[in-house]
């Protein structure tokens, strides 16, 4: 009896010793599990905020689209309107040329015209002073038929060269009057051409002006596409570290520690067996360079990319960077950017696994000096590192 007494107080402290141990484990996981709980709550907030953004991101890949088609259309009105004025301006010195000639014509015929009107106002005085007599008075006073005839036609003579003065006058009056017409017409003319010179000169300053703004306009929706994704992305990479750090179980007895998923995983999610291809055909040869925001390399100009899963593309736009255009495919497991690569699919295609969406560049496009040379990371682009955390997966996906 006493010996059953004994042992059954140090059964009831055993136990009590493990139930305050339990409850002191309950005691410290639950902040911990509290605080996972939240973290999830705003990493749920955080895509939902990704997901929107990406939508916005369609949006202004419509919008720069269309900014570029206005850019497009308003370079050819700008070199339209330059042949244009090269026509108009090579009109206006012909122009300028006509009138030259006119004028010094213009000056001739006065020459002649005054020199004319000088030798009729001497004649009408020489014929005032000398009291001609009329043609009667020639025939009374005339001795016989020989002298009438003489003097008849002396005074013929007389006539006519007064007429041909008067001819002359009358002509010379008439080409002036026509050359000052000319003159005039060619001035008008001359004037039109300078107004329509000045329209064209003021329109092209406003289309360059407005190909400027558009211009600027498309810089500054690139430039919060490219800010907007990557804030949400790195926000998304802190609550997910968050979250890792938080469920990390703690130590157990054994001393024995949980595996962590890989770097990708955490940050994209397992792949789902057979449902990710490389982008790069068998029949393409591929060399893998160094890692940045995404990994880089090099295949054969004018090769195909192939869709590395089946889902959405959107078309980005990246002069300075990844290039005037280039493909984004959204994946059950993933975004992904295609750098410097030239799409073949429409912005908002929906493509199957392994269809062909761009083609590796000739030359330069976005910031690549290398043809054929690429860059696939994963979308929105990360920091410097985020390259390094799918190279392996990436290089080791199977090829068809």
């Amino acid at each position: 009896m006493t010996k059953a007494t004994t042992s059954s107080p140090q059964r009831r402290a055993a136990a009590l010793g493990y139930a305050a141990f339990f409850v002191a484990a309950i005691l410290i996981w639950l902040p911990g599990a509290a605080r996972a709980q939240d973290l999830q709550s705003q990493l749920s907030q955080k895509r939902s905020q990704l997901q929107q953004d990406r939508s916005r991101q369609a949006a202004l890949s419509t919008t720069i689209e269309r900014y570029s088609s206005q850019v497009d259309r308003l370079s050819a009105e700008v070199a339209t309107l330059r042949t244009r004025q090269a026509t108009v301006q090579q009109q206006l010195d012909v122009k300028q040329a006509e009138l030259r000639r006119a004028r010094a014509r213009l000056a001739r015929f006065r020459t002649r015209f005054h020199a004319a009107l000088k030798v009729l106002k001497q004649r009408l005085v020489a014929t005032y002073e000398s009291d001609q007599p009329d043609v009667l008075t020639v025939i009374l006073d005339s001795n016989g038929f020989n002298q009438l005839s003489s003097r008849y036609e002396y005074l013929q003579a007389i006539q006519g060269q007064d007429t041909a003065i008067v001819t002359k006058v009358r002509r010379l009056r008439n080409q002036t009057r026509d050359t000052v017409n000319r003159i005039h017409a060619a001035t008008e003319r001359l004037a039109a051409k300078r107004d329509e010179l000045a329209r064209t000169q003021n329109q092209l300053q406003r289309r360059e002006s407005e190909l400027a703004a558009a211009h600027d306009r498309k810089q500054r929706v690139l430039s919060r596409l490219r800010s907007n994704g990557q804030q949400l992305q790195s926000e998304i990479s802190d609550i997910q570290g968050r979250i890792a750090a938080a469920q990390t179980p703690p130590p157990s007895l054994s001393g024995a520690t949980a595996p962590t998923a890989p770097p990708f995983a955490s940050q994209l999610g397992p792949v789902p067996a057979g449902q990710a291809i490389s982008p790069f055909p068998a029949s393409s040869p591929v060399t893998w360079g160094r890692t940045d925001q995404g990994v880089d390399g090099t295949t054969t100009p004018g090769s195909p990319l192939l869709a590395i899963g089946s889902g959405t593309v959107t078309i980005g736009h990246d002069p300075g960077g990844f290039g005037a255009s280039y493909p984004i495919v959204h994946t059950s497991f993933g975004d992904f950017y295609y750098g410097h690569c030239v799409p073949t699919v429409a912005d908002g295609a929906s493509v199957s696994i392994g269809q062909p969406i761009a083609t590796a560049h000739f030359g330069t496009w976005g910031n690549s000096t290398t043809p054929g040379g690429f860059e696939i990371g994963a979308w929105p682009p990360g920091d410097v590192t985020a390259g390094a955390a799918i190279r392996s997966w990436l290089i080791g996906l199977p090829r068809r």
